[in-house]
């Protein structure tokens, strides 16, 4: 219940859905002097928002709490626990599974698997009852059938596909690990979800190495027009904003 009600809320709450509340609350008050203010503020809050000094402080500010070290400065671990997020399963027309934007979550895994840092690979990640098809596959299933292909052998691969959220991603994959005696995990997720992974995944009892993926901030691009509000950059600060109040919640809860 909880799940599902943080998704609902999450989405409500995003920026663009704000913006269309306040430009509503503008129609309601048509006819009185104020109603300026909530036009104004709507105004306010998509230019603010999509403007790429506002997005890259919003971004920075997450990702910049765990720099990238790069492959090989990464220390040997245990096991790699990749997050879900980063893949569509096959439905409707489509036979085969889809990359998301964090799908680099998925190669850098492979790539610290490839380059020894951990024998064993934990995929992490399950779906939303509600809102799911009853023959859609766990996410951690397409995980693992991609890594597969790529050529991680099955048995270096652990499923773990019945988390709903971030604090049951850590739970669930301690329970499947904590037996083996495995403590010390690479962790893999978007560098701006890591701040709250991370400090869940310690919560949870793991000697947590992150290993940020999915960088937005960082890649020395220079464009003019970027200084024009896009959605791009819309869509970025409201990633960082979901991060930086989940956190928070997640803290008044005790689960980081």
């Amino acid at each position: 219940m909880f799940v599902n009600l943080s998704k609902i809320l999450g989405a409500l709450a995003n920026p663009l859905s704000m913006a269309l509340l306040l430009l509503l609350l503008a129609f309601w008050m048509r006819r009185r002097r104020v109603a300026w203010i909530p036009m104004l503020a709507a105004f306010l809050l998509l230019a603010g928002l999509g403007w790429q000094p506002v997005s890259d402080y919003l971004v920075n500010s997450m990702e910049g709490q765990y720099p990238d070290p790069g492959i090989s400065g990464q220390p040997v671990a245990q096991a790699i626990v990749v997050l879900g997020g980063a893949v569509h399963g096959p439905g409707g027309r489509h036979p085969g599974s889809r990359l998301l934007d964090a799908s680099d979550r998925l190669l850098v895994a492979l790539r610290l698997y490839n380059a020894h840092k951990a024998p064993l690979v934990l995929c992490s990640g399950g779906k939303l009852i509600s809102f799911s098809a009853p023959d859609e596959k766990p996410e951690a299933e397409v995980m693992q059938a991609l890594l597969e292909e790529w050529g991680i052998p099955a048995n270096a691969i652990v499923v773990e596909s019945r988390s709903e959220n971030t604090r049951q991603n850590a739970t669930l994959s301690y329970q499947l690990l904590n037996p083996k005696g495995i403590r010390r995990i690479l962790l893999v997720t978007s560098a701006m979800h890591m701040p709250r992974a991370a400090a869940v995944f310690r919560k949870a009892g793991f000697d947590v190495l992150p290993a940020p993926a999915d960088f937005y901030a960082g890649w020395a691009e220079t464009n003019p027009l970027d200084w024009i509000p896009n959605p791009n950059y819309l869509r970025r600060s409201e990633e960082a904003l979901h991060e930086i109040v989940g956190l928070w919640v997640y803290r008044r809860l005790g689960w980081a």
